[in-house]
């Protein structure tokens, strides 16, 4: 194998991803070495690049990798082997010793990664998946469905993952049949809508752009949301009364870092209604207290799901036919994808063909 991989990385927080010619990375006894197809990138991307999570630099950006294992590390167990499809999640290498991997370990018997203390995070603070290899943690690496393309796949790792685990949220004490919304329909809302549809949830689409209003009809018929609002509409509070016969609706996920939206969000609430953000604003988000203490409404943290329920999200994806409305680019064309994502014609998901 030729020991050199093309990549690209950020040298300079606020410039233009920089295309380079990098080592191979060494695999480890316990890592997995997946050659990378297919890469997204997504609003955590451009936070990253803006500086918003601190890392050492030069890095590789990316966290939405989708290939092929190509090597396994001695001492992996789970039958991993060469020549699997599969995809990764951002968290990795458990300590198995803080905090929060004891409270994981006394609540599920197993460590999670993703409330580690000293976690890996590929594409946010460690070397991602804008280049041809990268190491995974066998612990967040998934099996990647035949049925599931590699340009599908990437934007699940994140995307996916994260609307996948807010429903979750909801899922717990909200039952089919009742109505919730998605806001903010973009590369995260677009999988929150077909998810919701699939669980059997009365389904609201929300969104003060036409391109996001539009990007939530383009899916299969089955999954489409019973109602699409625009919420800078005058009439948009009434329309969410009628769906819900007055009663307000029983969850609703915020798919947006606006602070306006995610505060107008819990008005639209019912009694004891839930809402989970998943937008990361720059300044703190603003709850109206009286709405919440009135009518026992609860906010909801999410992360992403977890591997296990990642994976079961993958099986829900081929057995359905839910899809990201993806842009494809190619490796050479990494620099611009800053500049494309901030075009106020995007819609969906960009995500580069890696090779």
């Amino acid at each position: 194998m030729n020991r050199l991989m093309r990549a690209a990385q950020i040298v300079e927080y606020e410039k233009p991803y920089e295309l380079c010619e990098r080592a191979i990375p060494i695999c480890g006894d316990t890592d997995l070495l997946i050659e990378i197809h297919a890469a997204g990138f997504c609003h955590s991307d451009l936070q990253v690049l803006q500086g918003q999570f601190a890392a050492s630099l030069p890095m590789v950006p990316s966290h939405e990798p989708a290939g092929k294992i190509v090597q396994v590390g001695a001492q992996v167990r789970g039958g991993w082997k060469v020549g699997d499809r599969v995809g990764v999640l951002n968290f990795k290498n458990a300590c198995g010793d803080c905090v929060g991997c004891r409270q994981c370990t006394r609540r599920s018997s197993r460590t999670d990664p993703r409330f580690c203390e000293k976690r890996e995070m590929a594409g946010f603070k460690h070397d991602g998946a804008f280049a041809n290899f990268m190491l995974a943690d066998p612990e967040t690496t998934v099996h990647l469905p035949d049925e599931v393309s590699f340009e599908q796949g990437a934007p699940l790792m994140c995307a996916g993952a994260t609307a996948w685990g807010a429903l979750q949220k909801i899922r717990s004490d909200v039952k089919p049949g009742e109505a919730i919304a998605v806001v903010g329909i973009g590369g995260v809302g677009h999988l929150a809508i077909q998810f919701a549809k699939q669980m059997g949830y009365r389904t609201v689409a929300i969104d003060n752009r036409p391109v996001g209003r539009q990007l939530a009809l383009e899916v299969s018929e089955h999954l489409r949301p019973d109602l699409v609002i625009d919420s800078a509409a005058n009439n948009a509070d009434e329309q969410i009364l009628k769906i819900t016969s007055g009663e307000g609706l029983a969850g609703i996920i915020v798919c947006t870092d606006s602070i306006q939206a995610t505060s107008w969000s819990l008005q639209q609430l019912g009694n004891k209604g839930i809402l989970v953000p998943l937008g990361l604003p720059k300044d703190k988000w603003q709850f109206d207290s009286e709405a919440m203490v009135f009518r026992e409404l609860t906010i909801k943290g999410s992360y992403v799901a977890s591997t296990k329920d990642v994976e079961s999200m993958l099986q829900i994806v081929a057995e359905n036919g839910i899809s990201s409305h993806v842009t494809l680019l190619d490796f050479d064309q990494i620099p611009s994808v800053v500049e494309m994502y901030l075009d106020k014609s995007m819609r969906g998901r960009l995500v580069i063909r890696m090779s």
